[in-house]
């Protein structure tokens, strides 16, 4: 009850600032809602229970009756049912991430574009051999670096080998 009594200042205010000023635009939305939910019950609630109690009846008969043939039929839809909900998450999925990619390379394509209009042609190119230089120039640091470790394990491999020692090397065994 201390919790209730602690918060409900904090609960009127929270009231105040942000309920009761936008009200007026908010009852519009609370009438449709209404309408709807009246329409519900009135409409589909007193048509759709009698089917949802059979069948839950039903269902709830055959699946705890010992296992059958009609027990293995509900299972059967039932995988069959999730599989093709699957199916279908699966191809929303697909769709989603192929929007993206497509607006992404249009947009890339776009912006070289417009990069190209403000830069001109020439210097655009010499922007490009640049970046292309500065790739070349990162593939042959790292090919350097990987040759000399590469060295040093092969080294490292031959030292111990030498002094009859197995240790952790690449090709070095089973262990």
């Amino acid at each position: 009850m201390d919790l209730f009594e602690d918060y409900l200042p904090t609960f009127f205010n929270l009231y105040t600032t942000y309920y009761a000023p936008y009200e007026p635009y908010i009852r519009p939305y609370k009438r449709y809602i209404f309408v709807a939910q009246s329409y519900a019950y009135k409409y589909i609630f007193p048509t759709l229970w009698p089917l949802y109690r059979l069948t839950s009846f039903f269902l709830s008969r055959l699946l705890s009756d010992t296992p059958d043939l009609a027990t293995l039929a509900v299972l059967a839809i039932v995988l069959f049912l999730s599989l093709k909900v699957l199916d279908i998450l699966r191809r929303q999925i697909m769709y989603w991430m192929s929007l993206a990619l497509r607006l992404l390379l249009w947009a890339s394509v776009g912006l070289i574009g417009f990069y190209v209009y403000q830069r001109g042609g020439e210097q655009s190119l010499e922007d490009l051999g640049w970046i292309l230089g500065f790739f070349a120039g990162l593939e042959d640091e790292g090919e350097r670096i990987g040759k000399t470790k590469g060295r040093q394990k092969m080294g490292d491999a031959k030292r111990a080998a030498s002094a009859g020692q197995r240790r952790r090397t690449r090709g070095g065994g089973w262990n």
